[in-house]
């Protein structure tokens, strides 16, 4: 039987030399991040919400209502038909056809956004809709992911989600299905001058 040192010693004339790690480029946005955000939204499977203030927000809320669709609104000013102080329970939210939550920042190296858990009744509420709907203010659109990460640590919240288009899976022979593991679309309102 081999000891251990004499494999470890056997294994020596083929260790690989170490090298330095290589300087990471950093992706540069050479648009606005808003058109950059827009572009990459769309191509993970997201859309841009019609309007760019609040009262577009409200007015979508309204119509989704108006279709007896179970809407949770968690933006302020923004009236869904589900009162949140009312979730006592994570499955409380099983029937949400419509969350709309409120994103601290979003990213337009891929397209997602930033939804704090301080914003949430229960951390399921993005992910237990058939739909979700986020609002973002356009001055809180970062460039990168490196430059998201430096700013969740000053948003606050603890806890906290990056959410980039619908859910999405495939299987080995590629077959995607969209809202598998959450929502089946997902929507950003990207407000001007908020």
């Amino acid at each position: 039987m081999v000891s251990k040192e004499d494999f470890f010693k056997s294994l020596a004339p083929s260790s690989i030399e170490p090298t330095p790690m290589p300087e990471a480029a950093v992706a540069l946005i050479n648009h606005p991040p808003r058109d950059h955000f827009v572009e990459v939204l769309e191509r993970v499977g997201g859309s841009l919400g019609a309007g760019d203030d609040l009262e577009h927000v409200r007015q979508r809320a309204a119509e989704l209502v108006a279709q007896n669709l179970q809407v949770l609104s968690l933006v302020a000013g923004v009236e869904g038909n589900r009162d949140s102080a009312a979730v006592r329970d994570p499955h409380d939210l099983k029937d949400i056809d419509y969350t709309i939550a409120p994103a601290r920042l979003a990213v337009a190296e891929n397209g997602s956004v930033w939804i704090s858990g301080e914003d949430l009744v229960t951390r399921n509420a993005v992910f237990i809709c058939e739909h979700l709907i986020a609002v973002v203010d356009e001055r809180c659109i970062t460039g990168t992911m490196g430059e998201a990460i430096g700013q969740v640590g000053k948003l606050g919240g603890g806890w906290g989600v990056f959410v980039s288009g619908p859910s999405k899976t495939a299987d080995i022979e590629q077959a995607l299905v969209m809202g598998a593991h959450g929502a089946r679309s997902m929507t950003v309102y990207v407000l001007r001058g908020v």
